[in-house]
């Protein structure tokens, strides 16, 4: 019996440390899809008033984290044309020799990762939806929210408060349906997006709150989505923007971004730097660091068709304007107010003293 044990001791010893002795090498890095991790955003809210206002915003993604191991062919949300995608395995790769010998990790197809990125950011969507396509699909996930709602409701008092609850989400929902005109002073013309947009070139966007920290726009351009755009606010994270990039932007987009810096044209002087993935099927992911400005880490999301005919479009990051971090509020000075469709009102403070007095 004795012997018998003492065997099976000495068997599993070696067997911890042989497998010790294989991974001790220059070890890969394990891939991780946000649903192992990461708490993972709930519905969207027009308005931030409903009960899913507890979401932090953590990921851009499902609930599940499906979207990042692939498309998954029984999801209803997604379509049915749609390719389903592996994310691929990271390599090493190493050069030189000797002492000089260096190895990392590297993609082996980053457009495949970054496809399965834009998949989950725009699942639900599709570029060349209109407006009102968009709006009607955010409308669902309030018509949702609003059924689980009145199923908990248990009095006529709190049904009656959920039929204003929806009836203020849907009207808000409608009111971040903004068009772009020069004439209309609205107010995003000096804020984190203004250099997203231009003014009379057939051009609105649809915006909403989403948690605490999260700001999501949709862009059309001739009427048809071509951009997403996602601004967390710092705190969120609580880390600085490389890590944030490291641990979470590189798992969702994959670990092999182009690094991109933005010169001034007349004196090549760096303007901002930014990292880059490009999906196979040619749309544009970026990630920018735009803390010390605005207060947020910003996502884009976009196809590369239409940014192509329009031209490239980055963030505002002129630091000596000092906007704010959340684009509804926009510094302005003091006699500068905005209504709820976000036009300029001008009112006239010397009269507001002289009724204190």
């Amino acid at each position: 019996m004795f012997k018998r044990s003492t065997f099976a001791s000495l068997a599993l010893s070696f067997a911890f440390f042989g497998s010790v002795a294989l991974d001790s090498g220059c070890k890969k890095d394990e891939t991780v899809t946000p649903g192992d991790d990461e708490e993972l955003a709930a519905s969207p809210n027009a308005g931030g008033s409903s009960s899913s206002d507890d979401d932090d915003g953590d990921s851009l993604y499902d609930d599940d984290g499906s979207d990042f191991d692939g498309v998954s062919e029984s999801d209803p949300d997604t379509e049915s044309t749609e390719e389903k995608l592996k994310k691929p395995e990271p390599k090493e790769v190493c050069k030189g020799k000797k002492k000089k010998r260096v190895c990392k990790m590297v993609d082996p197809d980053p457009g495949v990762s970054a496809q399965i990125g834009v998949n989950a950011i725009t699942k639900g969507y599709s570029w060349g939806m209109t407006p009102d396509q968009v709006l009607a699909e955010l409308s669902k996930k309030i018509e949702a929210e609003y059924a689980a709602k009145q199923k908990k409701a248990k009095d006529p008092m709190s049904q009656d408060r959920n039929r204003e609850w929806r009836k203020e989400q849907l009207e808000e929902l409608r009111r971040g349906n903004v068009q772009f005109k020069s004439n209309a002073n609205q107010k995003w013309n000096v804020s984190l997006i203004q250099y997203e947009f231009e003014d009379d070139a057939q051009e609105e966007m649809v915006w909403i709150r989403s948690g605490r920290y999260l700001r999501k726009f949709f862009f059309f351009k001739d009427n048809g989505l071509w951009k997403v755009v996602y601004a967390y606010q710092t705190e969120k994270w609580g880390k600085e923007y490389d890590k944030v990039v490291e641990e979470t932007f590189k798992k969702w987009f994959g670990i092999s971004p182009e690094a991109k810096v933005k010169q001034d044209p007349k004196t090549a002087a760096p303007l901002m730097t930014y990292n880059e993935w490009s999906s196979k099927n040619g749309e544009k992911i970026r990630s920018f660091d735009l803390s010390a400005v605005h207060g947020v880490y910003m996502i884009t999301v976009l196809d590369g068709n239409i940014e192509q005919q329009i031209g490239e479009r980055l963030p505002n990051v002129k630091e000596e304007e000092g906007f704010s971090s959340d684009v509804g509020d926009v510094l302005g000075g003091s006699d500068v107010e905005y209504d709820a469709e976000g036009n300029i009102i001008t009112t006239d403070r010397s009269d507001e003293d002289d009724d204190d007095e």
